[in-house]
């Protein structure tokens, strides 16, 4: 199966065209998925901010698809339906990830208070609320004996709807204290 991309735009509210693409892409070769996905993922060589992650309403589509196809679920991704009931509760919402690795030698028992960060269209970063998840060590014995875990990173969460962002370019950023620690542009005009 060859998949044939449309013209790519933020799909603001999702049509079931959309939907049956979505799942195409969810049932196409590993190749062709990774090729999507790779759109949606920025990797970044700084120290503390690794990636960031675009999760569109129709890439969540693709993704809980692939989900019910590796659970050898393939009905899921035959009719627009179940897709509907799957995306009921994130209807319109775009979802910006971003994963913070801390320094292995940091005393943090809690991770510090990153914040993601949206352009307004004037390029004015304005913090969105956030959902940080700390991300620990698996647990291992310090010198005593005693069983403890090392607090490696977090991971960063913000979801807010789609037509707030639109279909333009938006500077996404990662912020300590009212500061950028990382900042990318992204085009989510280019993006479905």
């Amino acid at each position: 199966m060859r998949l044939v991309c449309a013209a790519v735009a933020l799909v603001v509210s999702m049509s079931g065209n959309d939907m049956e693409r979505a799942l195409t892409i969810a049932r196409a070769r590993d190749s062709e998925r990774q090729q999507f996905h790779s759109r949606y993922i920025f990797n970044l060589t700084d120290p503390a901010v690794t990636q960031f992650e675009i999760i569109t309403e129709f890439r969540r589509l693709v993704l809980i698809g692939e989900d019910h196809v590796l659970r050898g679920d393939y009905m899921f991704t035959r009719g627009v339906r179940a897709a509907e009931q799957a995306l009921a509760s994130s209807r319109g919402m775009l979802t910006i990830r971003a994963q913070v690795r801390l320094n292995p030698l940091n005393t943090f028992i809690v991770a510090p208070d990153y914040e993601l960060a949206v352009g307004t269209p004037s390029g004015v970063l304005v913090p969105v609320d956030t959902q940080l998840t700390p991300q620990f060590s698996t647990p291992f014995k310090n010198r005593q004996g005693k069983t403890i875990t090392s607090l490696m990173g977090a991971t960063l969460e913000s979801t807010l709807p789609a037509e707030e962002v639109g279909q333009t370019s938006r500077p996404v950023a990662v912020t300590l204290d009212g500061k950028i620690v990382a900042r990318i542009t992204v085009e989510f005009n280019r993006l479905e």
